[in-house]
Parts: structure tokens; C-alpha cells; sequence
């Protein structure tokens, strides 16, 4: 236990005095952070604040497991999914700061000094006629998540960011089944039961909805990285519990980093944890449920995020398939704050029940 709160003060500092020169240096270059025109008019005025702050505290904990908590069968895959993660977020918040259009955008965008034939001059691919679409896979894909994702002027597409997250989902479930072996799901009372090829669909998905709902909770200042430090305190307790002590240091390391990054994320927030700290965050809570096998726990520990995230897929397909909305915002914590609950109220009482389930998780991980 010692080590473990080693760990978090050792990650506490590094972010801590690194925090406020990331935000000089995020204000100076003006990577701030658009505001969504439909979302609450009180959200307005954060229109420019800095993103992008969950670099810090990503590369504290990186540097931190890898110099002081290297460990080949804990701590090595969770640190190189999160790194995987944290590079597709940062290619996404880099896509919304320059306002380049979806990943080839990106690439055009950050390439054009070093190659200017793909400026403005370059050929375009014409689009298939329509009739065409009727034949073509790939037109069926992009639809269907244009109907169920959203969808911007500038940015990756939802599509793009489901290609993406794929790859990265796919390896954890391809490590874990063909690598690791696994091929079981702990259930409370009842132990490991085997589900063979399911294993890794399971994981897949699994992975894939964490990531989008923890970033879909990154609405309102403070509620992502509270609920994720009382998540990571609870994952801490039941890795201790089952004598992961490298897991219990690598989550005491989050706890650790998310801590200075609150100071300055509660409202009124000095900067955003963007895209790079939303994905870093929710791939390593589903890497860790995985690592643990403790994945049934880990969906009662991130309760909060599960339903405030799932709020805003199931409005997006409401509105676009039936015109009717399910709430009157989404994700949730919007739809309280058009009912008049103050920002800092919704973070708390959001912050409530993410102990409260914290809690609950722990029980259910150790029956």
C-alpha cells in the first residue's frame, strides 16, 4: 500500500507543476475548444478554453508505471492500450482545433508544407453516381453511422472514429483470447464461465462502449475526470483486494494525475481534458476490468458513465428515425441543465452516484 500511494503522490506532482505550463502554452496557440451552438446557453462562454489537458496527465503516468511500476503480466498492455487511445485523441482534438475536415483532412492539413500537391490543387475523387450507392458496402456503412453517430463540419467523422476504435478493440480482444488465452467472463457467486469464441466479441464491444461513453460524459466541467478518479479509487481497492498490486499502483498513478487536473477542470474550467484524455480514460478502465476479470464489476463501477453515455446514441436515433426526442438534451447531464440545475449541481450529484456505484462495484467484485 505503501508503494501504491507513492505512486499517486509521485503522479500528483508531475501534473501538478506541469498543468500550468501546459495551459500557458495551450492559451498562447490558441487550442481552445469549440461549443456545441445546440447545447446549454450558459456553455457559451467557455467558447476558447484550452483543450487537450489530458496529455499531462497520460504522459505522468506513462513515465511513472514505465520507470517505477514496469510489470510484463500487469501493467505493459493496459499503459500500451491508453497510449494507443491517447494518440487516436489527439489526432481527433488536433482534427477540431485546425478544423480540418475528418482523418484525411488531418493528414493534409498537418503534411501540406511537406507536400504541396495535396493543397488545393489536388484531384478530387469524384463521387459515385448514385445508383451506384445501392450496390456499394462501404455507402451502407457510412449511413448507418451518420444516422446513429453525429456528424460535423470539421473533425473526424463517426464513421472514421468507429474505424479506428475498432483496430485499437480489436487487438485487446485479439490479445486476450489468442495471446492471454482467456476465454471466460467472472460472473458474482458463480465464478469463471467459460463462453469460448464469445470471449473476445465480448471484449470487443465491451472496450468500444466504455471509450465512447466516458467521452460523451465530457460535457460539463468536472464530471468525466471526477467520475473517472472515483472509478480508478474503486478499481484500486478491488485490484488490492485480489493482490494486483501492480494494477492497484498503475490505477493509484490515475487517481495521482486526475487530481491536479480537477484543480483546474471544476467550473469554471482553465482547460478541457479533451478527446486525448476522454479515450485515455475509458480505454483503461475496460482494459483493466479485462486484466482483472472483474468485467461484470467494472460495468457496475462506471454505471454513471454507462447510462449518461448511452443517453446520447439513443437520442441521436430517436430524432433521426422517428423525429421525436427522448430527452431534451443529450447526453443526460445536458437534459438537467436545460431544466435549470446549475452546471456544478449536475457534477456533484453525478459525482453522488458514481460513488455510490463505486461501492456497489467493489461488493459485487469481491462475492
Amino acid at each position: 500500500m505503501e508503494t501504491q500511494l507513492l505512486h499517486l503522490f509521485i503522479t500528483g506532482l508531475i501534473t501538478f507543476i506541469l498543468y500550468p505550463f501546459w495551459i500557458w502554452f495551450v492559451y498562447k496557440y490558441h487550442m481552445g475548444e469549440e461549443i456545441r451552438e445546440d447545447g446549454p446557453t450558459t456553455h457559451m462562454k467557455k467558447k476558447g478554453t484550452p483543450t487537450m489537458g489530458g496529455l499531462i496527465f497520460i504522459l505522468a503516468v506513462t513515465l511513472v508505471t514505465l520507470i517505477l511500476n514496469r510489470s510484463r503480466t500487469q501493467t505493459l498492455f493496459p499503459v500500451f492500450i491508453a497510449s494507443l487511445a491517447g494518440l487516436f485523441g489527439i489526432i481527433e482534438d488536433f482534427s477540431k482545433v485546425y478544423k480540418t475536415s475528418g482523418l484525411p483532412g488531418f493528414f493534409k492539413y498537418h503534411l501540406r508544407f511537406l507536400f504541396p500537391q495535396l493543397g488545393n490543387n489536388a484531384k478530387k475523387r469524384k463521387s459515385l453516381p448514385k445508383l451506384l450507392n445501392l450496390i456499394n458496402p462501404w455507402f451502407y456503412f457510412t449511413e448507418f453511422w451518420r444516422i446513429v453517430g453525429s456528424r460535423t463540419d470539421h473533425g473526424l467523422q463517426t464513421y472514421q472514429k468507429f474505424l479506428i476504435q475498432s483496430l485499437i478493440g480489436g487487438f485487446v480482444a485479439y490479445w486476450s483470447y489468442v495471446k492471454l488465452g482467456w476465454d471466460y467472463i467472472w460472473f458474482p457467486l458463480i465464478g469463471d464461465v467459460h463462453v469460448g469464441i464469445l470471449y473476445p466479441i465480448i471484449i470487443f464491444f465491451l472496450f468500444i462502449a466504455v471509450l465512447n461513453f466516458v467521452a460523451f460524459t465530457d460535457g460539463v466541467d468536472g464530471l468525466a475526470g471526477g467520475l473517472s478518479a472515483i472509478a480508478f479509487c474503486a478499481i484500486w481497492a478491488v485490484a488490492a483486494a485480489l493482490n494486483y498490486n501492480s494494477l492497484a499502483g498503475f490505477c493509484a498513478s490515475f487517481v495521482g494525475a486526475l487530481v491536479p487536473f480537477l484543480y483546474f477542470n471544476v467550473y469554471p474550467a482553465r482547460i478541457f481534458m479533451g478527446n486525448v484524455g476522454s479515450h485515455v480514460l475509458g480505454a483503461s478502465l475496460a482494459v483493466l476490468g479485462v486484466v482483472l476479470h472483474r468485467e461484470v464489476a467494472l460495468l457496475i463501477i462506471i454505471a454513471v458513465f454507462l447510462l449518461d453515455g448511452l443517453s446520447s446514441p439513443l437520442q441521436q436515433m430517436s430524432v433521426k428515425l422517428t423525429g421525436k426526442r427522448l430527452f431534451r438534451m443529450a447526453p443526460i447531464h445536458h437534459h438537467f441543465e436545460v431544466l435549470g440545475w446549475p452546471e456544478a449541481k449536475v457534477t456533484m450529484r453525478f459525482w453522488l452516484f458514481g460513488v455510490f456505484f463505486a461501492f456497489l462495484g467493489i461488493f459485487i467484485a469481491l462475492l
